[in-house]
């Protein structure tokens, strides 16, 4: 996957769309699976932004039930079918479980029920998957069981716990990358740092485009027949360019997620009450209470998510002490045996997610919105213009799929369109089990790539061992995965930081090997790197 803006303003387009998330990433797949000649731009790096805000839970929408909306549940478990077989490497089943109370609707005998209509709606769910990440059915447990699991939980009422199982995304940035990868392998093309600046209608009925390469600042034109915005909280961004703003400026909420070093709870995500009443609107059986999420991850735990209504500018989105601070008392007062401090917070995920309303201060009675939205523009004389309005990351194919179901009602992609296959060389492996074992399991298909990248190393092979990155990675990734900047490698290509930031020493040498390959200066280095450390801002780092 090659950045060449030059080639991209070259071709004449079927469809561009603006916006390297999660739900731009599926519909270019999506796109170029059924033919059309497509491009995705990012202004930034792809999935840098609130895709990169997230549990990692590919959910089934049991939650969903409450609302009694079993179509919003088959579409996310279609949906999240379709990332399990994509990224088969990227996956393992997850085992999540809730404590029941009483004999209401926080009760064992209603969660028996909701697990039963669960696995009935979701019957499918792993008819076409490996075995080793098809999903077992719900089931509750007795109260002695639920305290072994959660020690310390609150007793009072307790009856038992329900489990269930979702899907755990170990990486979900490389998720995306995953599908970017798989739509170019089918003639997409792809440009990051590439900002759609102006947008205007030729007279052969086709957009020209102004696309501005965020390092050289030059201005490349790309010619389109349509146009899909999905840019996230970005979204509006359009509305200007076009010069027709709308008349009722989005609400936005933000939601932050925080990662603690230490492992919580072993093998399941446990889901706890909060404290504070909650209402959720459009529940037609309401709980009254919002849930947190522990979820354990690479030894640590993730938990969220707590939200708060913003007006920020989400390209000056910024986490204060006192956010986390805050955060950190509401878990301890929801789970004391965590007993947990500011300082055992290694990272943060933010992002901003759309919201109708927020009826007083207070996270927990913000109202944010249910179901993702296609907008399309032809009532403002802009037509063949979309605009995506995504709420959630597990779903995105499914919008994908009813876009492009749109579409060809309007226009029929050109069946002499090249769909390649994977050009991957299997002829190579790294003799070391044990990094063959890495690769494959960071990068799926893409492994023996990156291991011709090896070919010729004689002895030291790794940037560090211990973080079990290797010099190969960095190459390949600059080559191959559009890799343009030190953030991009640590943060959105190998986690290497998204558990918590990599020693100094770690980025010296990343940076150094990025420069040489690069052509950066000494005080480019050093940018670089402050960069990626800032991005832990307000955190107390290890010294």
């Amino acid at each position: 996957m090659k950045r060449d803006l030059k080639k991209l303003a070259s071709e004449t387009l079927d469809i561009l769309v603006i916006g390297g998330g999660a739900h731009g990433a599926a519909i270019a797949y999506h796109a170029a699976m059924a033919g059309y000649k497509i491009a995705i731009i990012d202004k930034k790096d792809f999935c840098s932004a609130t895709s990169a805000n997230s549990l990692k839970i590919l959910h089934g929408g049991l939650r969903y039930l409450q609302h009694l909306n079993i179509k919003r549940m088959r579409h996310s478990i279609m949906a999240r079918k379709e990332m399990m077989r994509l990224a088969p490497h990227l996956v393992l089943p997850l085992s999540c479980i809730m404590p029941a109370y009483g004999h209401g609707l926080r009760g064992k005998k209603i969660m028996q029920a909701a697990l039963f209509l669960n696995d009935c709606i979701s019957w499918d769910r792993n008819i076409g998957l490996p075995a080793d990440i098809q999903l077992p059915p719900g089931f509750t447990v007795s109260k002695q069981i639920c305290q072994e699991l959660i020690p310390g939980i609150k007793t009072e009422n307790l009856h038992g716990a329900s489990i269930w199982h979702d899907t755990l995304a170990v990486d979900t940035e490389r998720l995306i990358m995953t599908y970017l990868l798989a739509a170019e392998r089918l003639g997409a093309l792809a440009a990051n740092y590439a900002e759609a600046t102006g947008i205007n209608m030729d007279g052969d009925g086709l957009y020209s485009v102004s696309i501005k390469d965020t390092f050289t600042q030059q201005v490349h034109i790309v010619k389109t027949k349509f146009i899909v915005n999905a840019a996230g909280p970005w979204i509006e961004n359009l509305s200007s360019v076009l010069k027709s703003p709308d008349s009722t400026p989005q609400k936005w909420a933000m939601a932050l997620n925080v990662i603690i070093r230490k492992r919580i709870f072993e093998k399941h995500a446990v889901a706890l009450e909060g404290n504070n009443t909650y209402e959720d609107k459009d529940a037609i059986i309401k709980r009254r209470k919002r849930l947190y999420f522990f979820v354990p991850w690479r030894g640590y735990t993730m938990i969220g998510t707590d939200y708060q209504a913003s007006t920020a500018n989400p390209d000056c989105l910024q986490i204060k002490r006192e956010d986390i601070q805050n955060m950190i008392e509401d878990i301890n007062t929801i789970y004391p045996p965590a007993q947990l401090s500011y300082e055992d917070v290694s990272f943060y995920h933010a992002g901003l997610l759309p919201m109708t309303q927020s009826r007083e201060a207070g996270s927990d009675n913000i109202q944010l919105e249910k179901n993702s939205q296609i907008y399309e523009h032809d009532k403002k004389g802009f037509k063949g213009i979309f605009s995506i309005k995504g709420v959630k990351y597990t779903t995105a194919p499914h919008i994908a799929s009813e876009l492009i179901h749109l579409l060809q009602k309007r226009f029929s992609p050109a069946k002499t369109v090249e769909k390649k296959q994977p050009v991957l060389d299997n002829h190579w492996q790294p003799a070391n089990h044990e990094i063959s074992k890495l690769l494959k399991g960071k990068y799926g298909p893409q492994a023996a790539r990156v291991a011709h990248y090896m070919q010729g190393e004689q002895s030291d092979v790794w940037v560090d061992k211990t973080a079990g990155f290797l010099k190969a990675e960095v190459d390949y990734l600059i080559q191959e995965e559009m890799a343009c900047t030190l953030s991009d490698i640590v943060l959105r290509r190998t986690g290497l930081g998204t558990a918590e930031c990599p020693s100094r020493k770690i980025l010296e040498k990343i940076a150094a090997m990025m420069a040489a390959i690069l052509d950066w200066n000494e005080e480019r280095k050093k940018k670089e790197i402050e960069d990626v450390i800032r991005r832990y801002s307000p955190l107390i780092l290890p010294v």
